[in-house]
């Protein structure tokens, strides 16, 4: 059964939270529904994901974070730049196409389900690259998904990402 959580509610839980989690915040966020997540994620965008910052690395082209929470694999990132763009991203390698795009499916489902059909979602496809395109007229954030081939020289040559992101309003 769905458990009823307010994203408010992972965000108190999460501010004031050093670079990693006490043993019951992670138990917290461990037992979270992704649609929970999900949810936190496009909340947490109107204040730049700040609750769910840790590790901060300083680049001259702007700053990056580590997360208090991952969503697709262990690999997401939080990145800042200028102050007038910020997003959540993940990113998971696959051996073939047909992992890849099972993640993808997965992942775009979830999403139309969690967010409701208030989100418009818009699909394009490239070659063999697809992306769906979650937008809400009453949010800033705009979720994207997408899988392809990329250009590693070895192995895991398929990708899925997930990003929660877009342009700072002032």
């Amino acid at each position: 059964m769905f458990r009823k959580i307010s994203a408010a509610s992972l965000f108190l839980l999460l501010v004031g939270c050093g670079s990693t989690l006490t043993p019951t915040q992670t138990a917290y966020v461990d037992n979270l529904t992704p649609c929970e997540k999900i949810q936190g994620l496009v909340d947490g965008f109107e204040n730049q994901f700040e609750p769910l910052k840790a590790t901060r690395v300083q680049t001259k082209f702007g700053d990056v974070w580590t997360p208090k929470y991952h969503l697709l694999g262990n690999s997401c990132q939080i990145l800042g730049m200028n102050n007038e763009r910020v997003s959540y991203k993940c990113a998971k390698q696959y051996d073939n196409e047909s992992q890849s795009r099972d993640a993808f499916d997965l992942a775009v489902n979830q999403v139309a389900q969690c967010l409701g059909s208030q989100w418009q979602a818009n699909n394009t496809a490239l070659n063999q690259s697809q992306r769906t395109t979650f937008k809400n007229a009453e949010h800033d954030a705009v979720i994207s998904i997408q899988s392809g081939q990329t250009n590693a020289k070895y192995n895991k040559t398929w990708q899925t990402s997930f990003e929660v992101g877009g342009l700072i309003k002032k």
